[in-house]
């Protein structure tokens, strides 16, 4: 297995307004799979194409297992890449696909076909090795496609986005499998996603990229229950993060409808963005110590296991994730109530978490 560690990498392309990666600092421990996520111009397939050897960074270093590949061919550097796209042979077999990258390798015939046996069997191929691409099925195909990367048995996996052009069903079916069988694997791996879905199952930990910069690096809960900024915050979760801008009035916070007393041990600047998980909000008994909120009823979408409420507060709009069928009226004034321990602080100017001390 190997070590992948990054070191300021940059990359800038012709004619580019803003580099694509800016001084890109992470490393991925022996047999780890790292989630790279963020919007689409991140940044993510960028990190990828540069460790693969695909394209060339303007500075920094790569290095794998302490050596550093930014000079070595991509041939050489003992990685194999899975990409959005199947990139299937039409012409030859799922299993002459998959055997493909060993017979370019010159690896004995013998030993081709017991490899390909042995992965096809790992992924649920056996049947279908004698089937070109186009009589499988998108999901087959992917398969065929994660095939041909395992049976080279590389140092190192990366995945750019492999299961985006998959219906959702199939995508979380493949997700979970996918999943599991990297860490059956033990191959160390970086996986491109800009499903915060994926980010949050799939990974050990998460690498959140925005604009070419790295914003956080942590285990998912991590990521998720502490954000570093705005954008971390609001860009994981489902429904995302509610937002309540908050201006000082005396000892107290202002707005959506609500006074909230400004919370003790933490400094905070005249307007502040107050961060609350829809499913830290309550509608029915209110907690101890809650912040409540007047607000209308705009919209109830049931779910089954869950409803999510959709509130508007003064003009603020909240969103509330409760169990199962239970929901008001739309159109109803109703009162939300919250946990002021639950509530994340922001600066609403440029976005830095706020903590107490």
């Amino acid at each position: 297995m190997a070590t992948v560690a990054l070191q300021k990498l940059h990359r800038r392309y012709p004619g580019a307004e803003s580099a694509a990666l800016e001084s890109l600092s992470l490393e991925v421990s022996d047999g780890e799979l790292l989630v790279l996520v963020g919007p689409s111009g991140c940044g993510k397939s960028t990190a990828l194409r540069l460790i693969a050897g695909l394209d060339t960074p303007d500075g920094g270093s790569i290095r794998i297992d302490d050596r550093d590949v930014v000079h070595t061919p991509p041939q050489d550097r003992d990685v194999a890449m899975v990409f959005q796209g199947y990139a299937l042979y039409p012409h030859l077999t799922a299993r002459e696909n998959i055997a493909f990258p060993l017979k370019m390798r010159g690896v004995a015939k013998p030993e081709r076909a017991r490899r390909v046996d042995e992965v096809a069997t790992t992924l649920g191929l056996a049947r279908l090795l004698d089937r070109r691409p186009g009589e499988l099925s998108g999901g087959e195909r992917q398969r065929v496609a994660m095939g041909r990367a395992i049976v080279r048995q590389p140092k190192v996996f990366l995945f750019d986005e492999p299961l985006s052009n998959l219906d959702a069903a199939l995508r979380a079916e493949l997700r979970v499998e996918l999943a599991a069988l990297v860490h059956r694997l033990g191959t160390t791996s970086l996986y491109v996603t800009h499903d915060q879905v994926e980010a949050m199952t799939m990974g050990s930990r998460i690498a959140v990229l925005r604009g070419g910069k790295l914003q956080q690096i942590g285990p998912p809960r991590s990521i998720y229950e502490d954000p570093e900024n705005d954008f971390v915050a609001g860009f994981l979760g489902s429904p995302p993060m509610n937002w309540i801008e908050l201006a000082r009035d005396g000892g107290v916070l202002r707005g959506a409808g609500a006074t909230i007393e400004i919370p003790p041990g933490i400094m905070l600047p005249e307007r502040v963005k107050a961060g609350v998980r829809p499913e830290h909000l309550h509608l029915d008994a209110s907690p101890e110590r809650s912040i409540t909120v007047g607000a209308e009823v705009v919209s109830v979408e049931p779910l089954g296991a869950e409803t999510h409420v959709l509130l508007d507060a003064d003009g603020t709009r909240i969103r509330v994730k409760t169990a199962g069928f239970q929901a008001p009226a739309r159109g109803s004034r109703i009162q939300a109530h919250l946990d002021p321990a639950a509530v994340l602080w922001f600066d609403a100017a440029t976005g830095a978490r706020l903590r107490a001390g």
